[in-house]
């Protein structure tokens, strides 16, 4: 639960500060693609923004790409199933960048007086790691009648 908590308490956190920066307005999955776009420096491919953000729902990654250059925010690059790539307008370089100066405001509190908390943000990205691996198998093994 604790995971979810985490998790829910972060989709909360970027919608609200989201609702600061820009007057559109995005869920939290929208947010995080449109991060996710924006990190690195360089187009994504729906695939790509699928895997990494361990998802499986194309319709809807589709969806919220089409909502994210309505706003302005993205552009696609490219045809057909396999060329097709995303990229951050300048006002969407402006808003990803903007919510990364308060992402790392809001660790830089966290982290204040605390240099332990860096190691043991490491062990934990190793067992959320090791978490989604687990979770995902699981996914793909059926349940025996009478079970679940």
């Amino acid at each position: 639960m604790a995971v979810q908590r985490a998790h829910e308490g972060l989709i909360r956190w970027q919608a609200e500060s989201f609702e600061q920066l820009s007057s559109v307005t995005l869920s939290g999955a929208e947010i995080t693609l449109l991060q996710l776009i924006g990190d690195g420096g360089r187009s994504k491919s729906i695939k790509e923004m699928a895997r990494v953000t361990n998802r499986v729902d194309i319709p809807n990654i589709q969806y919220s790409l089409r909502k994210l250059a309505a706003a302005g925010l993205t552009r696609k690059q490219g045809a057909g199933r396999s060329g097709v790539s995303y990229s951050l307008t300048d006002e969407g370089c402006r808003v990803a960048a903007e919510m990364r100066e308060l992402r790392s405001g809001l660790l830089g509190q966290a982290f204040e007086g605390r240099p332990e908390m860096a190691a043991q943000l490491e062990s934990a990205l190793a067992v959320l790691e090791e978490l989604t691996g687990l979770y995902g198998g699981a996914a793909l093994v059926p349940v025996p009648d009478g079970e679940g």
